[in-house]
């Protein structure tokens, strides 16, 4: 069975294909090159951990997964690489679904000759697809974990391709081959850095998957011109948080706490789905939520990211006096709330109408225009 040509199929009717420099460079580009002999599915078993799977034991199995259009194989859990067992964690390093992979590159317009900084190189893979079109000597790419630099480089150079590699943090760029056409990143950001701006050129790209505490999975474009980078988000991209941009869970609210109603039930604003998430976290972009309990003990946990606020709803009688407990300055429920009445009033706008800007002044989020900002992070 040709699982690269089932996948590709897949990925061409998904509209991945729509720049012909990337069909190209998929059919160039072995995926299974740069996938290690043993790696976790994505696809958790009944005991709730992540089987591994083995070339060796199993090359069907294997090569299903490695050529899976839609989903991502698992590289590394909780920092750690060459799984032997099953296993359950935080995924922390993969080579991602040849989907995303594909139509991100879409979104770069990128043409020979531009040149290319990526952060995050992980197995490699994406890197190669970006030498093919725009040559080795025109792509570097960034690798934070030593390991994960290693190992991408020594994939690369024995599928006979040499961008510059750079171990560091891609959340600096690299001024080193600066300044660049197109930046692309691999991991997931709540900030683009300014160093990124700073190393483009005028009418450069930077494409980044983009979220909130609150929800990720965005896909962020933006123009550089003038020192300033600004554009809207154009898609979904469900990658791993770059390390430095994962939301934190220090949490140290004071004891005393305020209590009061909640003015809607909770399950209308918590179980809206993907998309209304995301939209209500560029509202509330450092907040975060987790549900605990079921049934009519069922509440859920707010937390700003300074750890100074928590607030705790109840769904069972969230309408009493006492169901939303908030400790702290902030009543983060009454934030929520706040944005998703906004949400409602502006007509639910969808995520094509939420847009980014990036100067020294900080980073600002807006919706329908750059002048309509609805949360900023000031540098």
């Amino acid at each position: 069975m040709d699982f690269r040509d089932i996948c590709g199929g897949a990925v061409a009717a998904k509209g991945a294909f729509r720049a012909a420099w990337v069909r190209d460079a998929f059919h160039a580009v072995d995926r299974a090159h740069f996938v290690p002999r043993r790696v976790w599915s994505q696809v958790a078993g009944q005991d709730g951990l992540y089987p591994v799977l083995d070339r060796d034991g199993d090359p069907d199995a294997w090569y299903r997964a490695v050529w899976d259009p839609h989903r991502s194989v698992v590289t590394q859990m909780d920092g750690h690489r060459l799984p032997r067992v099953p296993a359950r964690g935080d995924f922390t390093s993969s080579v991602s679904a040849p989907d995303i992979v594909c139509s991100k590159l879409c979104h770069l317009d990128l043409e020979p000759g531009h040149r290319v900084l990526e952060l995050g190189t992980g197995s490699g893979y994406a890197t190669a697809l970006l030498c093919e079109r725009v040559g080795d000597g025109n792509v570097t790419t960034v690798e934070i974990d030593p390991e994960l630099s290693s190992w991408g480089a020594d994939n690369l150079a024995k599928a006979g391709c040499h961008p510059r590699i750079v171990c560091g943090d891609g959340m600096e760029g690299w001024d080193g081959s600066a300044p660049y056409d197109r930046i692309i990143a691999t991991a997931a950001v709540r900030r683009i850095p300014r160093a990124w701006v700073e190393q483009c050129t005028g009418g450069a790209v930077v494409l980044a998957p983009f979220g909130t505490c609150y929800a990720g999975g965005g896909l962020l474009r933006l123009t550089v011109d003038g020192g300033t980078a600004s554009g809207r988000l154009v898609g979904t991209a469900h990658y791993m948080w770059a390390r430095g941009e994962r939301p934190g869970r220090e949490l140290s609210p004071p004891e005393s706490c305020r209590r009061s109603a909640s003015v809607i039930e909770p399950g209308q604003i918590l179980g809206g789905g993907w998309a209304q998430d995301f939209a209500l976290g560029l509202w509330v972009p450092d907040i975060d939520y987790a549900h605990r309990g079921d049934g009519e003990e069922r509440q859920v946990q707010l937390w700003d990211q300074a750890g100074s606020s928590v607030t705790v709803v109840s769904y069972g009688g969230w309408y009493e006096p006492t169901s939303v407990v908030a400790y702290g300055p902030r009543n983060l429920w009454s934030e929520v709330v706040a944005a998703y009445t906004t949400w409602r009033e502006a007509e639910q706008p969808d995520l094509g109408r939420f847009g980014v800007t990036v100067s020294d002044r900080g980073q600002h989020t807006w919706l329908d225009d750059p002048g309509n900002v609805i949360a900023e992070r000031l540098p």
